[in-house]
């Protein structure tokens, strides 16, 4: 990679200079409750008393997001797209200082996580020149927590949906924990630009950021009857089904004490005994949801502290999560605490399918722990078969998955390979890959 194309002097002072703009009279520091207001002056009001809001924007713009900084974290395979953006970088970060000091902002701080480890502190700046972006910064604070006193770095988002569309770009600084999102206003920038960041910094410290949902799963041994506890990660790439899975029962038996219980349905950070700390304390769900088939997510999307992106409302105030008619990319901020079936005869009793906390317990506190992968292309993998450790190892390489419109629209459907069903990946691919086989290998041999 050319050395000429990056400029890491100029990121590092745009990285200082910054520092000098993120508190003028021009931004208000704001609470989440505060963002309820403002956000709902644009939205609509369903017949469940939720709200939805709709996007110019309607999936991540992952072939305009490029990473800026030293060796580590370039990409080595760049469109010429990219190349463009990165080559014209210098000119954007200069335009950001400037209109970090002319545009009106918010400020809303909020936390990854919730662990004694790693709970990074998240900073969204979101800009208030169009009254509808205030929904952006509403809806991705409730899927993190409060601020604690928790120990965890300090991570910058800027976004400024303003931007003219022929300059949409999202631009992360990786050493400087910087992502600047402009030019499209889709809030999975918001979620993904901080989890991102999220599992960059977590392979630093020695983990290991994985694109999974985790889930405990309480199951009777068919040998001997006993209940057995087993902690799962679901890999995936976006909208093939990490949440489904997270969420589902599996068609266990309640009335034996069988059951999953989620603890998170997109990214993890995995430690070495087999744990792993969760991020998001709600959920951005695709919701392309069948009640039948996902009973507990529909219940927390028709739930009145739904937010909803893209949703089809019909005249009269209700969602139709099938219709994809407008968008093929609904999608909803859930409650976890709503994820709720029905157990038991009439009257019904609610049950609550969440794990009491974000964080998936070590393998010394279970049963045994299940890796997952939810390929979607079976090119070399059968449709269904159990893995050997190293096999295991492998489907994390190969990544067999699909595009989604979530991911890519224009190839929604078509298969496509990434390492680990992993697109945020920043730095060196092989890194992740022999980091997750060694972290499986040793389980395999402490817990044969």
């Amino acid at each position: 990679m050319s050395d000429s194309l990056y400029n890491t002097g100029l990121y590092a002072r745009f990285a200082r200079d910054l520092k000098r703009h993120v508190n003028g009279p021009n931004i208000k520091d704001v609470k989440l409750e505060d963002l309820r207001e403002p956000a709902i002056q644009t939205g609509t009001q369903t017949k469940f008393g939720s709200w939805g809001w709709r996007s110019a924007v309607s999936s991540r713009i992952a072939e305009k997001t490029v990473y800026l900084g030293s060796e580590k974290v370039r990409e080595y395979h760049l469109s010429d797209n990219k190349r463009k953006i990165i080559s014209n970088a210098p000119d954007e970060l200069d335009k950001v200082l400037h209109l970090m000091e002319s545009l009106p902002f918010y400020r809303l701080r909020r936390q990854m996580g919730d662990n004694s480890e790693y709970n990074p502190k998240c900073n969204l700046y979101i800009s208030t020149a169009d009254l509808k972006n205030s929904r952006l910064a509403y809806m991705w604070g409730h899927t993190m927590g409060p601020i604690t006193k928790a120990p965890g770095p300090e991570f910058t988002l800027i976004h400024i949906p303003e931007e003219h569309h022929i300059r949409q770009q999202v631009l992360m600084l990786p050493d400087h924990n910087i992502t600047l999102v402009l030019g499209s206003d889709y809030m999975g920038e918001d979620k993904k630009g901080f989890l991102r960041n999220g599992m960059y910094a977590a392979d630093a410290l020695g983990m290991l950021g994985l694109h999974a949902g985790t889930k405990v799963v309480v199951i009777r041994d068919a040998k001997t009857d006993k209940l057995k506890r087993y902690g799962v990660f679901l890999f995936g790439l976006s909208a093939t089904g990490k949440s489904t899975w997270s969420c589902h029962q599996l068609g266990l038996n309640w009335k034996k004490g069988e059951r999953t219980l989620v603890c998170q349905d997109d990214i993890c950070f995995l430690k070495n005994d087999g744990s792993a700390y969760g991020s998001e304390y709600n959920y951005f769900v695709k919701t392309d949801v069948d009640a039948r088939l996902q009973e507990s997510m529909y219940n927390a999307l028709v739930h009145k502290s739904a937010l909803y992106e893209n949703v089809m409302i019909n005249a009269e105030g209700r969602p139709d999560f099938l219709d994809e008619n407008l968008c093929g990319n609904g999608r909803a901020v859930i409650m976890r605490k709503q994820l709720k079936i029905k157990r038991g005869h009439w009257p019904f009793a609610m049950k609550n399918i969440w794990y009491p906390t974000l964080n998936l317990p070590s393998v010394d506190e279970l049963d045994g722990v299940v890796f997952a992968f939810i390929t979607r292309r079976n090119t070399i993998m059968n449709f269904a078969q159990r893995l050997t450790p190293i096999q295991a190892a492998l489907a994390y390489l190969w990544g067999e998955s699909s595009h989604s419109y979530a991911s890519n629209p224009a190839k929604a459907g078509e298969s496509v390979r990434t390492v680990g069903t992993d697109p945020f990946i920043v730095g060196s691919r092989a890194h992740k890959v022999n980091m997750f086989y060694k972290i499986i290998m040793d389980l395999a041999s402490n817990y044969p």
